[in-house]
């Protein structure tokens, strides 16, 4: 991971393509570009101090299929070959506009998860056969849209009809069949868009999704080793958001205690959704129990030499784009990492939620039921 990502999504687009934020088009110049360009995409917003400011940043990537674990890191790779083509910024308005939608895929599944728990691997694999369009934490969903809306997480995200209306048309735009052979498109989200499932799934009713999660402690394990966006927003407003607390509190929260408040309360939230969401615990995410995944948590059924194009990905480090590291359990070395005072720290916060979504009728693989 490189030091550009220690920025906000827009900052990042804006230090691989300088000129980016320096050519804005009005709604009507902009459609008649995008119509244009079968390649032109959204690459983040910069939300600003709310919609009336706010910028899409779009650039046209081609045919070039996303095959990296993020989204942002493919344009970081066709930034840095010169291989970003036509680039520009618009009003956050035009996404009001269904005329950005001339060859959209609508999504066959979304992926939401609470972090470091087989949802890059999932949406890899799901990536491997060409027919599968998959966008990896898409950069304008990673913060911008959420950000722009909520004034920098100062007040709620309304389901308004235009503000669904908004992300409906934000995922449709990435999702541009780019290639003759994209029939399906999925989307995994960044791990604390969690909260915002229920909005998600109301912008596009009966599309399922499945819920990824691990044991917090491992989880946390992990991103006191890496750092997150969630650390990032520690001691800012969104941290009030994340947390479920008041946002003030969490400067001098301990980071434990802040990611485990954050984690039960993205469990809660997938726990309570509105919508046909799938559970399913990183032990049980394997080859043999992921044609399950597809058709009973997805409804989506690959054919043989498709699903064994995907479980390739299981032999291989998912955050491995070069297929040269290969997969090595880290459970145990991860619940070594974390002190028993601070394992009864998170179980304070984290039991509760975790044991219900293990035995819940939504898990597919229920803990009486675990390989």
């Amino acid at each position: 991971m490189t030091a550009l990502y220690a920025l906000p999504d827009h900052e990042v687009v804006m230090a691989l393509l300088p000129r980016i934020g320096q050519t804005c088009l009005g709604v009507d110049e902009a459609v008649e570009r995008i119509r244009a360009l079968p390649g032109m995409v959204p690459l983040a917003i910069d939300h600003a101090d709310g919609p009336e400011n706010a910028r899409v940043l779009w650039g046209d990537i081609g045919d070039y299929p996303f095959r990296e674990w993020q989204y942002m890191f493919t344009v970081e790779a066709l930034a840095k070959q010169g291989r970003v083509g036509e680039h520009f910024a618009t009003p956050f308005a035009i996404l009001h506009d269904d005329r950005i939608l001339p060859d959209s895929i609508a999504p066959s599944g979304f992926m939401f998860h609470i972090s470091r728990c087989g949802s890059t691997l999932t949406g890899k694999a799901l990536a491997r056969t060409p027919r599968h369009l998959v966008i990896n934490q898409g950069g304008p969903l990673q913060r911008g849209f959420w950000a722009t809306l909520t004034r920098d997480f100062t007040q709620g995200l309304e389901p308004s009809t235009e503000n669904l209306a908004a992300f409906r048309n934000l995922t449709l735009a990435m999702m541009r069949r780019r290639l003759p052979e994209q029939q399906f498109s999925f989307m995994k989200f960044i791990s604390w868009n969690t909260l915002y499932l229920d909005f998600a799934l109301r912008a596009f009713p009966g599309v399922p999704a499945l819920f990824l999660y691990r044991d917090p402690v491992e989880v946390i394990a992990s991103v006191l080793k890496e750092t997150s966006a969630v650390l990032w927003a520690k001691g800012r407003p969104q941290a009030g958001f994340l947390a479920d607390c008041d946002w003030r509190d969490t400067a001098a929260m301990g980071d434990v205690e802040y990611l485990a408040r954050c984690f039960a309360h993205y469990l809660r939230v997938a726990e309570a959704a509105q919508g046909p969401v799938a559970h399913v615990n990183y032990r049980n995410i394997n080859p043999p129990n992921f044609p399950a995944m597809l058709e009973k948590g997805l409804r989506f059924t690959a054919s043989a030499d498709e699903l064994a194009l995907m479980l390739e990905q299981f032999q291989f480090h998912s955050k491995d784009d070069s297929d040269s590291k290969a997969f090595k359990a880290d459970s145990a070395a991860k619940q070594a990492a974390i002190s028993d005072a601070d394992k009864g720290l998170v179980a304070r916060f984290c039991a509760d939620p975790m044991a219900r979504l293990d035995t819940s009728p939504a898990n597919l693989f229920p803990h009486s039921a675990c390989v």
